[in-house]
């Protein structure tokens, strides 16, 4: 795989996909020796970017379980349970030990999040969808706010058998929050609204719907959102 470097705080993964070419090897498979991998502190996890040409392939995830999104255009996904198409903008997990093919009309563009520890689950693709019902989650300590308490929801759809990996989306009411260290590392795609991040050195930087961004773990960060806020998120913590 080719690795992709010099990446902040917080990483603008749809910038960074704007130069990926499709592999121009043919026996590389685009899910795996095929993708570009992104120089950034993300646990057990990798982080990559990989363009498909128009066609089809097979190929299975035996390195981990992970989460697929679509940055440009469309793919087909099948396992042996059934097909599911995913349109920009969407997503699904793959458990570790899927075997499944791919096929696209036109040249696409994804991104993927794969942990690559844990014991293996249930083979399998699950649908991410954007538009799920969501339940009250619990919102940022009280301690680290800087005004009112935010209402939050959220639904996981994917996850790691030891559930160190989760994936799924989320939305809130706007809300301020003070830097926080991530011990965890987070990937996400913002569905609506925009959030502001401050990192430790000052950094500052602006996602809004439609943006695709991580932060990495060892990032120290403020939050402030001031509209309402949803995304998909991937996210690796270190079980307690």
């Amino acid at each position: 795989m080719n690795t992709l470097t010099g990446c902040p705080t917080f990483i603008d993964l749809r910038a960074m996909a704007a130069n990926i070419a499709a592999a121009g090897n043919d026996d590389a498979d685009p899910f795996t020796s095929g993708a570009h991998l992104v120089d950034i502190r993300s646990g057990p996890c990798e982080v990559g970017l990989f363009a498909l040409a128009a066609g089809k392939g097979e190929t299975r995830e035996d390195r981990g379980d992970t989460w697929v999104f679509v940055l440009e255009g469309a793919v087909t996904l099948a396992d042996a349970t059934g097909s599911l198409d995913l349109a920009a903008g969407e997503s699904c997990g793959v458990a570790r030990g899927t075997a499944f093919t791919w096929s696209c009309s036109a040249p696409a563009k994804l991104l993927f999040m794969r942990y690559l520890e844990g014991n293996p689950g249930t083979p399998g693709i699950s649908p991410i969808a954007n538009d799920a019902a969501l339940s009250p989650s619990n919102p940022p300590a009280a301690e680290l706010l800087l005004g009112e308490t935010p209402s939050c929801r959220s639904n996981t759809m994917f996850a790691s058998a030891d559930e160190a990996f989760k994936c799924g989306v989320w939305d809130s009411t706007p809300y301020q929050r003070k830097p926080i260290f991530f011990h965890h590392c987070e990937l996400m795609h913002l569905l609506a609204g925009s959030v502001t991040f401050v990192d430790a050195d000052g950094r500052e930087s602006t996602f809004s719907k439609g943006d695709t961004f991580i932060i990495e773990q060892g990032a120290e960060c403020s939050w402030d959102s001031q509209v309402d806020v949803a995304k998909i998120f991937a996210l690796w913590r270190k079980p307690a």
